[in-house]
Formats: C-alpha cells, sequence, structure tokens
C-alpha cells in the first residue's frame, strides 16, 4: 500500500474510539490484494508500555537511488566499514586471510624496513609491536601508502581505545578511525553501562546536555582520544593541511559508541564533520541527544544484529519474560525440547503454545512466581534509587537498517563457523538486502535468532554494505557526490529533513 494509505489505515490505532466494521474491511482488502508492496512499507515491532507488551505499526521508508542523501551514507558505508574492520588489526585481518594472513604479515615483516630493530622510531604510530604488524595490517587492508596513515595510536587499557587517522585521497577525506572490543580491557568499557551526566560536559563543549547521558565508558573513551589529539595536535595538523577535505568519525561496536561522543565534542570545532557508526550499542546516549545526533550521525545495522537492541530496559525485559516463560510452563521442562524432534503440520503448530504454556492471565500461583514478582518490585526500586528509572538509552543518529531478505543461514557471510561445514565448503553468500530507514524504537527489543551474534561481526557489517551498495548502483569512486560544494549541499539538505 502507498504509505498515505498506510498511515490512514494505522492511524485508527492511535484514537480512543475502536474501528469500525467497514474500516477493518478495507484494511483486510488491501493486505490481501497488496500484500507484497505492503510488507515492503510496514515493520511490526514489540513495545513495553510497564508490564504490558503490545505490536505497533510503523512505516517503514526504504532507501531511494534517486536520493542522494541515501545514495551518500550508503556509499560512505560501503566504504569506511572497511576502515572499520582494518582498525582491529592483525588479529582480525589473520582471521579474515587464515591461509595468507599468516604469511603475508611474515613477508611484510622480513622485508621492510619496520622490523623489530632495523624500524627507526616513528613518532606518528604509538603502540605497535615490535615487528609493526599493526601498522602493516592497516597498509595491506585498505591497499593504502605509509604517507596516508597520519596518526595511529594503538594504546589499549580500560577508557582508552586504539584510533588512527587517515588521508582518503580519493573521496577528500580524513578519516579518524576508533577500534571496537577487542581486548578484556574494552570488555570492561563496556560493561561500564551506568549512564553519566552531559551537563558538565556540554558546558564546556557549548552544547546543551541538561538531563542528557552518555554510556560511561564511551564518553571516557571519547574524553582520551579528545585530550589525545590535542596532546599530538595531528587531526587539527591534517585538518589544516587539507582544507578542501571533510571529516568523517567512524567505529565499529564499542567504537561507534566512542566515534558518536567524541563527535559531539569535536562539532563545535569541526561543525562540518559526519559520524558513520557501524553496529553501535543500543546505550549510547539518552534519547534527546540522540535525536539531536541525526545532524551528523548515522548508525548502521545489521538485521537482527543483539549489539544495536541491548540496553539496560531490553536486558531487564528480556530477562523478565524468559522468567514469565517458566512460570506458565504446563508440562516437565524437557517436554518443552521433546517438540524439536517431532515432524509438526500448520494445524499442530498453532495449538502448541496452549499445549505446553498456560496464558498470561492464568499463570497458577506459586512460590516461584511470588519471589519473581518481589524481584521485579526491588529492582524497580533500586532504579529509582538510582535514579536511573527514567533515563531511557538508544542508538544515536539517523539508523540504517539492512534486512536480509535471505532465510537460509548459510547465506550469512562466515555463519557456518556455528558448524563443522565451514573446514569443507565455503560461506554461501546472500545478495539481498532491503535497506531502510527505522527509528530508535524498533530495536528497543532483543531478538533471539540464529544469527543475532554474527550479524555483529564486523567482516559481515562490511560485506553487507557492499552488496547494498552495489544493488542500489553505488560504486567505491569519486563521484558528483564527493564533490564538496555538492557534498555540503546534500548534508545540509538532510538536516533539514531530521
Amino acid at each position: 500500500a502507498t504509505e498515505d494509505e498506510a498511515k490512514s489505515n494505522t492511524s485508527h490505532s492511535s484514537t480512543t474510539r475502536q474501528p469500525t466494521d467497514g474500516e477493518l474491511e478495507q484494511l483486510r482488502q488491501i493486505i490481501l490484494t497488496r500484500g507484497e508492496e505492503l510488507e515492503n512499507k510496514i515493520n511490526f515491532t514489540l513495545s513495553h508500555n510497564g508490564t504490558v507488551m503490545s505490536v505497533q505499526p510503523t512505516i517503514n521508508k526504504l532507501l531511494s537511488p534517486q536520493n542522494p542523501f541515501d545514495c551518500l551514507v550508503l556509499g560512505e558505508g560501503s566504504r569506511y566499514c572497511a576502515v572499520a574492520l582494518a582498525s582491529y588489526s592483525w588479529m582480525m585481518y589473520m582471521w579474515t586471510n587464515k591461509c595468507t594472513g599468516c604469511c603475508g604479515l611474515t613477508t611484510n615483516t622480513i622485508l621492510h624496513p619496520r622490523c623489530c630493530c632495523c624500524h627507526s622510531k616513528n613518532d606518528d604510530i604509538v603502540g605497535d609491536n615490535i615487528c609493526g604488524w599493526k601498522e602493516a595490517t592497516i597498509l595491506k587492508s585498505l591497499g593504502i601508502e605509509e604517507s596516508d596513515v597520519l596518526y595511529a595510536n594503538f594504546s589499549n587499557d580500560v577508557g582508552v581505545n586504539p584510533y588512527l587517522i587517515l588521508r582518503d585521497e580519493k573521496w577528500k577525506t580524513i578519516v579518524l578511525a576508533i577500534r571496537g572490543t577487542l581486548s578484556f580491557e574494552d570488555m570492561i568499557s563496556d560493561v561500564c553501562i551506568t549512564p553519566e551526566s552531559l551537563e558538565g560536559i556540554g558546558e564546556e563543549f557549548g552544547f546543551d546536555g541538561t538531563g542528557e547521558y552518555c554510556h560511561s565508558g564511551m564518553l571516557a573513551g571519547a574524553k582520551w582520544i579528545f585530550d589525545d589529539l590535542k596532546k599530538h595536535n595531528r587531526l587539527d595538523e591534517a585538518m589544516e593541511a587539507n582544507p578542501d577535505f571533510g571529516l568523517r568519525i567512524i567505529g565499529h561496536s564499542l567504537g561507534a559508541g566512542v566515534a558518536a561522543m567524541l563527535g559531539r565534542l569535536l562539532r563545535k570545532q569541526f561543525p562540518s564533520l559526519y559520524c558513520l557508526c557501524f553496529s553501535p550499542p543500543g546505550c549510547v546516549f539518552s534519547e534527546r541527544t540522540a535525536k539531536e545526533s541525526r545532524d551528523y550521525v548515522c548508525s548502521y545495522v545489521l538485521h537482527d544484529d543483539i549489539v544495536p537492541r541491548l540496553s539496560y530496559a531490553s536486558l531487564a525485559n528480556l530477562r523478565n519474560e524468559l522468567i514469565e516463560m517458566i512460570a506458565r510452563i504446563k508440562v516437565p521442562k524437557h517436554a518443552v525440547f521433546d517438540v524439536d524432534w517431532v515432524p509438526w503440520n500448520e494445524t499442530s503448530l498453532q495449538s502448541l503454545p496452549e499445549k505446553l504454556l498456560h496464558g498470561k492471565e492464568e499463570i497458577p500461583e506459586s512460590q516461584f512466581f511470588s519471589d519473581f514478582d518481589a524481584f521485579k518490585a526491588r529492582q524497580s526500586q533500586r532504579q529509582e534509587e538510582r535514579e536511573m528509572a527514567n533515563i531511557n538509552m538508544t542508538v544515536p543518529g539517523r539508523i540504517l537498517h539492512m534486512v536480509r531478505t535471505s532465510t537460509k543461514l548459510n547465506s550469512v557471510p562466515c555463519s557456518c563457523i556455528l558448524t563443522c561445514a565451514k573446514c569443507i565448503s565455503p560461506c554461501q553468500e546472500t545478495k539481498q538486502y532491503k535497506v531502510r530507514w527505522t527509528d530508535a524504537e524498533d530495536l528497543s527489543e532483543i531478538y533471539i535468532s540464529a544469527t543475532m551474534m554474527v550479524d555483529h561481526f564486523p567482516y559481515n557489517v562490511a560485506h553487507a554494505l557492499d552488496v547494498a551498495a552495489e544493488s542500489y548502483g553505488v560504486v567505491d569512486e569519486a563521484s558528483d557526490l564527493h564533490q564538496r560544494d555538492h557534498l555540503e549541499k546534500i548534508l545540509e539538505g538532510a538536516k533539514k529533513d531530521c
């Protein structure tokens, strides 16, 4: 159905009156006669209001090949996700090049003068290993010259995120790439989920942070990179030496959250910067700051990726639903798993929940369920005591969601690592994605699926963006979209559409 038709028919759910029989019949006929077109326009998402869960329809906005901004973000996503992948250095390089990675880096170590004691000290590369593998990986992965690596700091600790600054001569861009989670220290930063106020930061950097919050681990990482940039002055020098270049701040996973916050800190100095956040966590900014970041942030989410759906609220909802499901089970627990071994037809599948589960309003009284209610009450009280009850954390910026239309698990790049078949047969790659703009509310619940973990793997995100860009006719070359005057007009027009 057209967007106007969809909005007209879904608007009845927002009024207090019940839809008439005629309106319901009209909607039913639209669904029956134009089901495929309606499927591309309407998406159904789960939402929680306290303990009540409901399904809400939302209007999809598919990317258009005729829209310059859509083509720009898809093209830049495809190009710069490769940089985010390369920022994971030699470990990710050897993972994605299992047969040749070790040999290639070893040969580079032997032949290149950066090897061991033969390598003269380079102040632009900090924290590399003795054989220079981290820098070598960047050069080999991206096919760039050493002169294009303007600065790299591979130091890593809690609140200290490795990052690098590159010059993209082809697209006239300075790229600041921040590495995602790879070490134990990074994991500690990930779990520092307590929101930290942005009020003081806002006063220092010229934005309104009153009542706004950021993930504390990502805020710490952004502040450290900001201080390191000012200490070494590398970014300022790069922008001054290339006055006609744009600035892109990119990252994957933890690095994506840090990139979004760093963009907020640098925006006063570089108002035309843009952040590309690949698979960011679902708890980066509070709602108003996340909405305001639409002017300078684009987040990329692949299919059922769990990380953009991770927040305190979504984890609490998942926990409560699982415990409630246990309380609703009528049969012994082993009988639930026995259904996997029994062939089912459509009729038996429809009756399955009734056979296994009590209705939500018919849960029998038990000590287990009483303890669960008491536990939820204690958790709510603790949230109120910590003043966290009304803080909703979410994904930053505009959100580009790539929905895989293939239904086969082995169509996911490298998802066959879950089976022994990887050693025998190569991955089969899907070439079909539905790419749409979505809202943070669509990512507010965790979906349990076979690909929820592998959809977060940076190689899979990069591959999906390459396939999507190719299907939209966005080629990896410096087109008219990246001429500076045209680029600024596209970005300015996108801001007005927010």
